[in-house]
């Protein structure tokens, strides 16, 4: 993840240096896009994010604000040691967490065409997750029919307060006048966790 964000602050100096006598125009372009995306990071066993942003764009630079909710459901294995059968018992738990995650960023335009546009970020991130994590678990096993009867778990409620920084790219490609596909990315570097988003969606100019 540092070396991603070494390459972005590159990007960031490159396009600086590219973009430093170009005129602001009077005009501002506004955007908005709803995507769709993965969570690659196992700080919630991965997950997906449902997300909208709005863009404002000044000439080759701007600002972009977004909102979205994370759905994360997966299973923790448990090996409990059972001497009858001479080895040890595998029980899948499962667990859940859900994220509202919002985020301000800049972002550069170094590439702006008719039917293409890239978009490199950088900004704050702030979330708020509720989990649900095991907290005791009770089972019967039944040695004849090797397979449980009765498995009961117990699980307690847990919220994390994430504050961090994030950077990412976002390539659209309008395959309409003033609609387009986008294909994002977006590394969040945040306390209590770290995450990955792959993701895609449709843009929309205003």
């Amino acid at each position: 993840m540092k070396n991603f964000l070494l390459i972005l602050t590159v990007l960031l100096v490159f396009c600086v240096n590219q973009f430093e006598s170009a005129k602001a125009t009077d005009s501002t372009k506004i955007s908005v896009s709803l995507n769709y995306s993965r969570d690659l990071s196992d700080t919630y066993g991965g997950g997906n994010l449902f997300s909208g942003e709005t863009s404002f764009l000044i000439s080759w630079f701007g600002v972009k604000g977004s909102f979205g909710h994370l759905n994360s459901q997966y299973y923790s294995l448990l090996e409990v040691p059972y001497s009858e059968i001479g080895g040890s018992l595998e029980i899948y738990i499962p667990e859940i967490s859900f994220m509202n995650l919002g985020a301000v960023s800049l972002f550069l335009r170094p590439v702006e065409k008719k039917w293409i546009t890239m978009d490199v970020i950088a900004g704050a991130s702030m979330a708020r997750a509720k989990s649900f994590f095991i907290k005791n678990i009770e089972y019967e096993y039944d040695l004849e029919e090797e397979q449980f009867t009765y498995i009961f778990t117990d699980y307690h409620y847990v919220r994390n307060n994430h504050f961090g920084y994030h950077a990412g790219i976002d390539i659209t490609v309008y395959l309409f006048k003033n609609i387009g596909i986008q294909l994002n990315s977006r590394v969040h570097d945040m306390k209590n966790g770290s995450f990955f988003f792959v993701g895609t969606g449709l843009c929309f100019k205003l």
